[in-house]
C-alpha cells in the first residue's frame, strides 16, 4: 500500500486492529510467515503492481486469512482498470475490492471503510 494509503487505513482501523505495512512482496511474505494475521489489505499499486502475487500466496499458504484489495488515494484510475482488477481479485479469491479513492480524514469515509474491512474480517 502506497503511504498515503496506509495512512488512511492507519486512521480508519488503528483503534481497532495492529496493523503491520510491508511496501515489498519480500517483506509482506516475511511479515506473514512471522505473525498470525487475521486479514491482510493490499493497495492495487503494492511492489510495482504485485497485489495479485500476493493474493496468490496468501491464498495457497493462509488459505483461512481472507484479502481485501483496495485502491486508497486520490491517483486517477481508468474505471474499466478498476474493474479489471477487481474481477480478477475476485476471481482469485480476494474477499473484497475497495475503492476509496479519497480517504482524507473525513469521518464517513472513515466509517465506510472500515465497516467494509471489520465485515471481512468477521467472516472468519
Amino acid at each position: 500500500m502506497r503511504p498515503q494509503g496506509a495512512v488512511a487505513a492507519t486512521r480508519a482501523l488503528g483503534e481497532y486492529a495492529a496493523l503491520t505495512r510491508a511496501a515489498t512482496y519480500e517483506a509482506a511474505v516475511g511479515r506473514l510467515r512471522d505473525r498470525d494475521v487475521d486479514l491482510v489489505i493490499a493497495g492495487i499499486y503494492f511492489d510495482e503492481i504485485r497485489l495479485f502475487d500476493l493474493l496468490r500466496y496468501v491464498r495457497h499458504d493462509l488459505p483461512g486469512v481472507p484479502v481485501v484489495c483496495a485502491r486508497l488515494g486520490d491517483t486517477e484510475v481508468p474505471a474499466i482498470t478498476l474493474e479489471g482488477i477487481s474481477i480478477a481479485a475476485a476471481t482469485m479469491g480476494a474477499a473484497a475490492f475497495l475503492d476509496l479513492p479519497i480517504l482524507r480524514g473525513e469521518p464517513a469515509l472513515d466509517d465506510e471503510f472500515r465497516s467494509a474491512v471489520l465485515r471481512h474480517v468477521r467472516r472468519r
